[in-house]
């Protein structure tokens, strides 16, 4: 009986000891910033893309978290009277070398894009660099505000000499549908 009263003490001050250490762990806030995105999540986010040339309907893009909720995965099909492109499927995710938010994306002609992404509050900025409009190699960068949670602006920025000047602009709502 002592041995077993022993063993028990032992065992449940072994689990106090391991609780209390768990509580007091610093925790990895860094690494959950990706969870401040959460409300992009659900539905379809619609653009007008009628301006972006002739035949083209609307942007459609999706997100969704992964299967282990640890990063938010999205697909952006580009709307035309022909059908729908499949043009980007990438990765919104936090980047433990880097210590940073990231984007890691492959377009349709197997180009990848990847860069690091910040949030302040309702803005967001992802920086890579890329092909601008007319097929040259460029800094870009995406700004993305939210103005409720059923709609964001989107623009594309290319940095000229110290300024950045925007080459496209996008309205997204969010439609219902999966």
């Amino acid at each position: 009986m002592k041995v077993t009263l022993s063993c028990l003490s032992a065992l449940l001050f072994t689990l106090t000891f391991v609780s209390a250490s768990i509580a007091q762990s610093p925790k990895k806030p860094d690494a959950t910033l990706i969870h401040s995105l959460s409300w992009l999540v659900g539905g379809v986010w619609t653009a007008d893309a009628t301006n972006l040339g002739p035949g083209m309907k609307r942007i459609e893009t999706r997100y969704q978290w992964s299967d282990n909720n640890a990063y938010l995965r999205f697909t952006t099909h580009f709307v035309s009277e022909k059908g729908a492109a499949h043009t980007y499927d990438g990765n919104l995710f936090w980047d433990p070398a880097a210590k940073t938010l990231a984007v890691w994306y492959m377009d349709a002609q197997n180009a990848v894009t990847q860069g690091p992404m910040q949030i302040d509050g309702d803005n967001w900025r992802i920086t890579f660099r890329g092909e601008d409009f007319e097929g040259k190699m460029a800094d870009l960068r995406v700004d993305v505000v939210r103005k409720t949670n059923d709609k964001y602006r989107w623009t594309l920025q290319e940095k000229q000499g110290e300024q950045w000047k925007e080459l496209a602009g996008l309205d997204y709502v969010r439609m219902p549908g999966v």
